[in-house]
């Protein structure tokens, strides 16, 4: 029975183990989604768009925080371009991070 307790036990680590990193990949794509859907408008022509982090409504253990003053990220119209910076995603259960890194272009060029 204890061994049978144990494995039991295992596996629901585990398996919550992998709920919230797919909650934690979950949220870094809504925020690419967030940040490329902003730079799309800015460069249709809806004049400059701005991407509030702290506005963005991720998982309730999901923060953001970033290199950007005031936690905002600024297209330029038509050209689509901002200052280079990263975003970083803090899950608090676990204090895992994912970084986003935005190339002055505001592509996403790179997660970690």
């Amino acid at each position: 029975m204890a061994i049978g307790a144990v494995v039991i036990t295992a596996t629901t680590v585990n398996l919550l183990g992998g709920q919230r990193r797919v909650v934690k990949l979950a949220g870094v794509e809504q925020l690419v989604a967030e940040i490329r859907a902003e730079q799309v408008k800015a460069m249709m022509g809806a004049g400059a768009g701005v991407v509030d982090l702290a506005a963005i409504d991720l998982d309730n253990n999901l923060t953001i925080s970033s290199s950007y003053t005031g936690n905002k990220i600024t297209f330029a119209a038509v050209s689509g371009e901002t200052e280079a910076g990263t975003v970083t995603v803090v899950d608090s259960t676990d204090g895992t991070t994912k970084t986003l890194h935005i190339n002055s272009y505001g592509v996403v060029t790179q997660v970690d």
